[in-house]
């Protein structure tokens, strides 16, 4: 390998893809030049949810690896280190799957009852704060806005809308969904919830209501959680530790064959370059040997990480041209 880096860790939006959302043929070139040329490990970070983003990195795989070795079918070839490898990170790191296999690594859920709190705190009237979870497979939110299925349009994921869940119980309730819709919290089940968020354009109301989610945690015993603002409009609640940083360390503690005498993992992240342009990729992009910050990215996170390269915007492909840069790979 030219390089030093065996693994690059991305965010998606802002990072990784470009203003319109989709991955462009330029990146997605490089990142084929990468994996084929220096045998990189390609893991995708995202606060996105795991239904959405498994049909974008299917579709990158197929541009990348072909249909066979996308899905894993073809045997490995000779060089084990150009083989079908992807890892992707979802909802801010509170769950991990093995992109080519499409098997689960680990799962991290936010408390049920500190769901159901959370689910219901907004009134039944409320039009400028929309509440959202991510249940398993379903993405569930309590106000129809259309508008937030824009950026979804390579996968084609769509919302539940339950206005008025009913409260937790042991045993399926009627479901209170305007479709019918009779599964998890329609239903009264806040199990297996990897993330809940508000989304506002109303920054201020975000912002209060940090204090309103630790406020709730306190009336659930102190249940512990974690809170970013995956950007400005969007502030995501999950589990106790969960975070992009910490779920690529735990990824590479079962991913990385241990060797006797040697911290793999510690050599696994200063072979990693990482990028992102939110809140919620600080401990990523800190954690590994390089990180670099997109120059659209957030100037919170600019400020309080000025030690961090920032490269070109996503509008530029600034994650390819770094990595071009990076690899010694010529611009096309």
């Amino acid at each position: 390998m030219s390089a030093a880096f065996r693994y690059v860790v991305s965010d998606m939006d802002g990072t990784l893809f470009s203003p319109d959302h989709v991955i462009s043929d330029y990146t997605r070139d490089t990142l084929k030049a990468l994996v084929h040329k220096h045998g990189v490990t390609l893991i995708l970070a995202t606060g996105r949810h795991y239904a959405d983003v498994k049909v974008i990195a299917d579709n990158l795989k197929q541009y990348i690896w072909g249909d066979d070795n996308a899905t894993g079918r073809a045997p490995s070839p000779a060089n084990p280190s150009r083989a079908p490898m992807m890892y992707l990170l979802t909802s801010n790191g509170a769950i991990a799957h093995n992109a080519v296999t499409h098997e689960l690594v680990f799962q991290t859920c936010v408390d049920p009852l500190f769901v159901e709190k959370l689910y219901h705190h907004l009134p039944d009237s409320e039009e400028v704060v929309n509440t959202n979870v991510y249940q398993q497979e379903d993405w569930i939110c309590r106000i129809d806005w259309p508008w937030t299925l824009q950026i979804y349009k390579e996968s084609g994921i769509s919302y539940r809308c339950v206005p008025n869940a009913p409260p937790r119980s042991a045993e399926p309730v009627p479901s209170t969904a305007p479709s019918g819709w009779n599964r998890g919290v329609a239903v009264g089940n806040y199990d297996d919830i990897s993330k809940v968020f508000f989304l506002s354009y109303d920054t201020d109301r975000l912002q209060s209501l940090v204090s309103d989610v630790e406020a709730i945690a306190k009336s659930c015993g102190g249940t512990p959680f974690s809170l970013t603002f995956s950007s400005f409009m969007c502030l995501d609640i999950m589990a106790e530790g969960v975070c992009k940083g910490q779920a690529l360390r735990k990824l590479l503690e079962i991913a990385v064959s241990p060797k006797e005498g040697r911290d793999v993992v510690a050599e696994a992240l200063e072979a990693s370059i990482a990028f992102g342009d939110g809140l919620n990729d600080a401990e990523m992009l800190t954690e590994v040997g390089k990180g670099c910050v997109m120059g659209n990215a957030t100037p919170k996170l600019m400020e309080q990480h000025p030690e961090l390269e920032v490269v070109l915007p996503n509008s530029e492909n600034g994650v390819a041209e770094k990595l071009r840069t990076v690899f010694g790979i010529p611009a096309s």
